[in-house]
């Protein structure tokens, strides 16, 4: 029997932001997935993330988590949302809270102020998105993080937005615009950085950044984006996808993917249930070539199956850095009450 332990789950493809890197803001999906059925999920789902278009528009949103919590008890939730409804995260997380006190709760930021808002299209978003983050933290959220997408717009950001996440004390982690025909849309390949000496140099000083810790999830996170590097100068893995076995994809209308980012389906959690569905194996061929992203999603459960060589290679990563580590530029202050 197969017993995935990750899932990526959009339990909604309708959302209120326009960014550049995703067209799912162009979806106007109806009757979406009733929450009762994500009851379905495998027992065996150590982590879940949860994703859209946008979470935060689906109101039986509680409901939909504590439904996850029954089915998969032992998973780690972790949601990502873009931060545009402050209010309603204010609603929803002391529920959300009280299912499970570890949720973890991760917000979209690629750039300081202005250079976010110019790359989601939605003006003042910057300061939603800080206000969300401030109402999480008070109402008792205690993993807290910022996730980064890397365009070209926006390379010299990431050092920035790397260090807001420092500051205010919330973890960071990052991808790079990855193209989907069932999810973000085609093209998005094309807005990656464009020069190859920026690109390296600030994806190197945020590897540096995380290798320069002692915790192993940070040594994890700089083994990571160091592959991330290497995926984007030669678009080729670090280690083989187990889409559709370790992990598989969800959409808002229950169809059941290898993954987010091929039209491999699997079956409909509507239809059928998650044995059935999961013992479908007409792609494994085509997943195991497969080289389509490197994703922190997409990667997790195999780094979990691999973990001696990563930890081994994580360690050799970090003794490559010459301390002390070079001063970091200065950005200025970065105060997110007075941010525009």
């Amino acid at each position: 029997m197969i017993s995935p332990t990750s899932a990526i789950i959009a339990i909604t493809l309708n959302c209120n932001s326009r960014c550049i890197m995703c067209d799912i803001w162009k979806n106007k999906i109806p009757n979406e997935l009733p929450s009762e059925y994500y009851k379905k999920l495998p027992s065996s789902l150590l982590d879940i993330n949860i994703t859209g278009g946008e979470p935060f528009l689906r109101q039986d949103i509680v409901e939909i988590i504590r439904n996850m919590k029954a089915a998969a008890p032992h998973a780690r939730f972790i949601m990502n949302t873009n931060g545009f409804m402050p209010h309603m995260v204010k609603k929803h997380m002391p529920e959300i809270l009280k299912i499970d006190p570890n949720f973890a709760f991760r917000v979209s930021i690629d750039g300081i102020g202005k250079a976010h808002d110019a790359i989601r299209r939605i003006p003042g978003g910057y300061k939603k998105i800080l206000e969300s983050l401030r109402i999480a933290k008070e109402l008792g959220t205690r993993d807290l993080g910022i996730a980064f997408t890397l365009i070209d717009q926006n390379v010299e950001e990431l050092p920035k937005v790397q260090k807001l996440a420092d500051d205010l004390g919330v973890e960071f982690s990052m991808t790079v615009a990855t193209s989907s025909v069932i999810y973000f849309g085609t093209g998005k390949d094309h807005l990656r950085p464009k020069n190859p000496e920026r690109l390296e140099h600030n994806l190197e000083q945020a590897a540096r950044a995380h290798l320069s810790r002692m915790s192993p999830k940070e040594l994890m996170r700089g083994w990571f984006l160091k592959r991330l590097l290497h995926f984007v100068q030669t678009g080729k893995r670090a280690l083989v996808c187990d889409a559709g076995t370790g992990f598989f994809y969800m959409d808002s209308l229950g169809n059941v993917y290898t993954c987010h980012l091929k039209p491999w389906k699997m079956g409909n959690i509507k239809e059928q249930s998650m044995e059935a569905i999961l013992s479908n194996q007409t792609y494994a061929k085509r997943v195991a070539s497969c080289d389509a992203c490197w994703m922190v999603c997409t990667a997790k459960s195999m780094m979990r199956k691999k973990i001696f060589r990563v930890a081994l290679e994580a360690l050799k990563d970090k003794a490559t850095i010459q301390f002390p580590m070079p001063q970091k530029p200065d950005f200025g202050v970065i105060v997110p009450t007075n941010a525009q």
